[in-house]
Formats: C-alpha cells, sequence, structure tokens
C-alpha cells in the first residue's frame, strides 16, 4: 500500500512540474506572474472633421454669416480631437477629430470668445470610456488645454485665427495637462 502511495505522489509531482514548466505565466520560482498585455483593437479611423462626441455634447454649432474661421494644424505624431469651448459659458461649441499632420479650418464660427481642449493619441476606438464620453484614444492618450486669457481667440465677424498644435518649450502659448474628466465635462 505504501508503495501505491509513493508512485501516486510521484505521479502528482511530476504532473505538477510539466505544469509548470509549459505554463508561461509561472516564473522560475514557481509564483504566478500577471502578465496585463493591453490588446489593441482596430477601428476605421475618423475622417477630418468628423465630430465622434455630437451624441454627448451636441451637434455643433454654426453662424455662416459670421465668416469667422479658425484653422488647425495637428503637428503632433498623434490624432487629436479638438474641443472649441466657449470661454465664457464653457459650452463646447465643437468636437472635430484631426489627423496628425493634418490641418483643418473650423469655418461658420460663432461671434464670441473661445479657448481649445483637446484629446491627442494613437488608436481610435468608439468604444471606450474617456470620462463621461464614450470614443477614445487606445494608445498615447493625453489631454490639454490653453491654460490663460491672453490665449482665447475672440471672432466677431470675419475674423481668422490659426492655432498649431504642438509642445515646444518656451512656446508663446501656455498649457495645462488636463483629466479625462475634465475634458469631458
Amino acid at each position: 500500500m505504501s508503495r501505491a502511495i509513493i508512485i501516486i505522489v510521484s505521479s502528482l509531482v511530476l504532473v505538477w512540474s510539466i505544469y509548470l514548466k509549459s505554463d508561461p505565466s509561472i516564473n522560475d520560482t514557481n509564483e504566478r506572474v500577471d502578465k496585463k498585455e493591453s490588446i489593441i483593437e482596430f477601428y476605421p479611423q475618423p475622417l477630418n472633421l468628423d465630430s465622434p462626441y455630437d451624441p454627448f455634447f451636441g451637434e455643433g454649432v454654426y453662424d455662416y454669416y459670421s465668416k469667422n474661421i479658425i484653422g488647425v494644424k495637428n503637428s503632433n505624431d498623434t490624432d487629436a480631437i479638438v474641443l472649441l469651448v466657449d470661454a465664457f459659458s464653457n459650452e463646447k461649441i465643437r468636437n472635430e477629430y484631426i489627423r496628425k499632420g493634418e490641418y483643418v479650418r473650423l469655418k461658420g464660427v460663432p461671434n464670441g470668445t473661445y479657448y481649445l481642449q483637446w484629446s491627442s493619441g494613437n488608436n481610435w476606438s468608439p468604444v471606450i470610456s474617456v470620462g463621461n464620453l464614450v470614443g477614445g484614444f487606445q494608445t498615447d492618450q493625453s489631454f490639454s488645454k490653453t491654460q490663460n486669457r491672453n490665449d482665447w481667440m475672440e471672432v466677431d465677424g470675419n475674423d481668422e485665427w490659426t492655432i498649431t498644435l504642438y509642445s515646444v518649450t518656451g512656446g508663446d502659448v501656455e498649457l495645462d495637462n488636463i483629466s479625462a474628466s475634465e475634458f469631458s465635462n
């Protein structure tokens, strides 16, 4: 009987050692290692001037009689979603997708004073959550806004501003990094 117990125990030890060697999540000291691999899912990339957050912020506000234009050049190595925000009411007037390296013109901007907030990143996903929003970047995601009143854009008819999104140490526009919840509120 003791010989049968030794054979059973030996068999269990052999099976256990084979299991440990075949499981890549177990390290050399037989401790389980949790490897969190992020899996990127691929979705169609939005086009320039697509507005992925219309369901959250509402459709963009336009006034083509104003003839105001705000041009945005995305010189980053990442795509961006730019929010044009009314500086006094904090209402999001527009949300526009801009691919990396592209220049777009936001036409028909109503008269008013505005600043920009934007999310930058790669690998767009229409299903991930970003603060209160649905849709965002799967990698390299960051959030920024122009920092102070000196960087606000005032338009009152037939005005055109051009903004370039990029980080330059010592640049003339001060930026605040913001959280996903600040971006979405």
